[in-house]
């Protein structure tokens, strides 16, 4: 039931917006009562809570698996970012997480709650991205590599996605794999 809320409110969140999700707007699509939303989901912000958490741990369960399917070799990292752009970041659950990202912004009590997951996160997905790239890399340099490609990532999709300019943000990116040696 909390998965099917949770997925229920990553729709709703995708399609609408922060601001205009809404308990309500939850209940009807996860065609569920109030009480049974309530009962796993007391608030507005426990219920983002969970489905940041949620889409979170997809995440990282994605990397694993993504990483363990592809080839060997040099151009893993590139694989990876180029398939988690295609299969992740271009997705409506990414579309939920950057809204509630966004709202985080400007929600002292949506940030310090969220703060947690996010480190956790960021924290396993870098190492997973850290296994694909070479061993003598230093820390500060690995570190600064994952930051840009996460930060590059998102705001291709913010600013470029919204003028719709598809082959850019791939050349984009193809861009920063050969900067980082990852092709």
């Amino acid at each position: 039931m909390r998965r099917r809320i949770c997925e229920a409110a990553a729709s709703q969140l995708s399609e609408a917006g922060y601001h205009r999700t809404s308990i309500i707007t939850v209940i009807k699509r996860a065609g569920i009562s109030q009480g049974a939303l309530q009962h796993h989901f007391p608030s507005k912000l426990d219920l983002v809570i969970a489905v940041a958490e949620h889409l979170l741990n997809r995440s990282v369960k994605w990397f694993a698996r993504a990483k363990s399917e592809l080839k060997r070799g040099k151009s893993q990292f590139g694989q990876v970012i180029r398939r988690s752009w295609r299969e992740q970041f271009q997705s409506g659950e990414y579309g939920a997480l950057l809204e509630i990202l966004v709202a985080a912004r400007t929600d002292e009590e949506l940030r310090a709650r969220l703060a947690p997951a996010l480190k956790g996160w960021r924290d396993a997905i870098d190492a997973e991205l850290a296994s694909l790239l070479p061993d003598d890399m230093g820390r500060y340099e690995l570190e600064a590599i994952l930051t840009i490609s996460r930060c590059m990532m998102t705001g291709l999709l913010v600013h470029d996605g919204l003028l719709g300019e598809d082959a850019r943000m791939r050349s984009v990116i193809g861009e920063w794999l050969m900067i980082v040696g990852a092709e």
